[in-house]
């Protein structure tokens, strides 16, 4: 059955310290449908920062739902996605003034001091925001703004009516209501308008 995240008091967050950083962060993790990967929503403070490169073994990919993110020079905005592949060196990150970003490891996220022994599985990706990006026809049930495809599953924005129409097929997605996070947050960042949109994950339709 689809995750649903439509009420901000379901999202348990905790203080969690990261290695080889000045701060620690708030997390709160989601359930999601493919059991190995892990799914949460991040809020950063102002000011942090990774202290030393390092890698994760495995990519992530992120919709950044509030503030700035910048890796490797790359500076994520509101409503951009972007993707990390595995074994990317990460060089320099950090959030100037704090942000809030949904993240998906797909596997264990075990952060690695230094450089990978292995090749990156790819180059850094990214993406407009996804309210530029044009939505696409979902086989006839409804609207989607897909913004990145990837080992038989689509990433981006559905908007209610179609998550309503694919959970009503018996779809499994992940989905977060965008306007989730704002109640929750605390990173004294201003909290978008409540949306009718979620940002998912399902299977490619064939």
């Amino acid at each position: 059955m689809p995750q649903w995240l439509g009420d901000p008091v379901k999202l348990q967050w905790q203080d969690m310290p990261m290695p080889d950083a000045n701060a620690p962060v708030r997390l709160a993790r989601l359930h999601s449908v493919t059991s190995d990967h892990f799914w949460a929503v991040v809020a950063f403070p102002a000011g942090w920062q990774r202290l030393r490169p390092g890698h994760y073994s495995v990519d992530e990919d992120f919709l950044l739902l509030q503030g700035d993110l910048t890796i490797n020079g790359l500076t994520w905005g509101r409503d951009t996605h972007g993707v990390v592949p595995a074994h990317t060196l990460r060089q320099q990150t950090q959030s100037q003034h704090g942000c809030v970003a949904c993240a998906r490891f797909h596997g264990r996220p075990q952060w690695h001091s230094g450089a990978s022994t292995a090749k990156p599985f790819g180059v850094m990706v990214q993406s407009s925001a996804w309210t530029d990006v044009a939505p696409a026809d979902g086989q006839g049930q409804g609207l989607a703004h897909v913004l990145w495809v990837h080992n038989g599953f689509s990433h981006g924005v559905l908007p209610n009516a179609t998550l309503q129409a694919w959970h009503a097929q018996g779809m499994e997605i992940d989905a977060l209501d965008l306007s989730a996070v704002d109640a929750a947050s605390s990173t004294g960042l201003p909290n978008a308008e409540p949306t009718h949109f979620h940002w998912a994950r399902w299977p490619n339709f064939h």
